[in-house]
């Protein structure tokens, strides 16, 4: 089943009308192309699936610009022949036109390849995997794959909720260069793509009076919400220093704890407090990562170096659940309303 999500578009210049004109790379503009849904046999029968995850995408659009093409993959295990069938389709679409390389060929070659075989596995044994992947820059698109999608209907507000935090990486990833390495000038930091989404999407669910984000950042210290565990206090306390641009811990325990959960809060110290604009936190200074190099688009934006960010921030994480909460103005809860239905 294939569905088409319309959301207000247009080309415009990168990052919205006010962007000063520099040269870029036209992968950083956005598109006029629409997000494309399919959705494995077996899900989706109500078409909540879709609606709630709709919900949250449109938002991030709206907000981000629409970047892409963007492709989202809801599957099941339900139909192998639909899931193979989804699949192929998938391949002819990260396909390049234009090469000397048969379509069939290219097609056969991503069928292949072995992480392919061992994505299709995860989605017919049922379990979950996945997130945001995109192809090489010839024929530029952008993928959410959810190999357990049936977990996702389950549950509307995550649904929503992954479907914000993956797409501001689209947008993050069509700002820089995403095949240098993260420690590059030209490429962002993980926890500067993965404490802005958390950061972000949390922030868009409050907006959609879905959760209480306050509650939520609490959390990340306390408990490590729906990211894992241990929560920042426990792992600061076992762990002791810990630094946000160390792109090694993908390999070791601590990278939600440091990417997310402590980026997550990084990115809430410069909104909340020192005093940077959400949007340009969140979105704006990106844009300027290729043109000017990562240190100096952050210096530009946020108003302090990098590497006397670091340490501000380290000792303001290290007080009290009491005294870091006092950022967001004063700790209360809120009322939420259950997700529309």
């Amino acid at each position: 089943m294939l569905a088409l999500l319309t959301v207000p578009v247009g080309w415009t210049a990168p990052c919205g009308p006010e962007a000063v004109p520099v040269p870029r790379h036209s992968l950083t503009r956005e598109t006029k192309v629409s997000p494309r849904f399919f959705i494995a046999e077996g899900l989706n029968d109500d078409g909540s699936l879709l609606r709630y995850y709709k919900r949250g995408l449109t938002y991030a659009v709206n907000y981000f610009g629409n970047y892409g093409p963007y492709c989202v993959y809801l599957l099941g295990p339900a139909s192998e022949e639909s899931v193979r069938r989804i699949y192929e389709e998938r391949a002819r679409l990260r396909a390049s036109p234009g090469t000397e390389r048969p379509l069939e060929e290219q097609v056969a070659s991503f069928l292949n390849q072995e992480n392919i075989i061992e994505e299709i596995g995860f989605v017919l044994a049922g379990e979950s995997h996945g997130g945001l992947t995109w192809s090489d820059p010839a024929n530029r698109l952008y993928e959410d794959v959810t190999t357990n999608a049936g977990s996702r209907e389950k549950d509307p507000v995550e649904n929503t909720w992954g479907a914000l935090h993956e797409y501001h990486h689209v947008f993050q990833v069509s700002q820089v260069d995403s095949y240098a390495a993260r420690t590059s000038e030209k490429n962002f930091n993980s926890w500067m793509a993965e404490g802005a989404a958390t950061y972000s999407s949390a922030k868009f669910m409050q907006d959609l009076n879905l959760i209480d984000f306050p509650e939520y950042m609490l959390q990340l210290r306390t408990t490590g919400g729906n990211i894992g565990r241990p929560g920042i206090n426990d792992y600061l306390a076992e762990k002791g220093a810990f630094r946000l641009d160390d792109e090694s811990l993908w390999e070791k325990e601590g990278s939600a704890q440091v990417y997310y959960m402590l980026g997550a809060w990084a990115t809430a110290y410069l909104i909340h407090e020192q005093g940077v604009a959400e949007k340009t936190v969140l979105k704006d200074w990106y844009c300027d990562i290729l043109p000017l190099g990562k240190s100096v688009a952050f210096e530009k934006h946020m108003g302090l170096e990098l590497e006397e960010f670091y340490p501000r921030f380290n000792a303001f994480i290290r007080k009290s659940d009491k005294e870091v909460m006092r950022i967001f103005g004063g700790r209360t809860r809120k009322e939420v309303r259950p997700p529309h239905e």
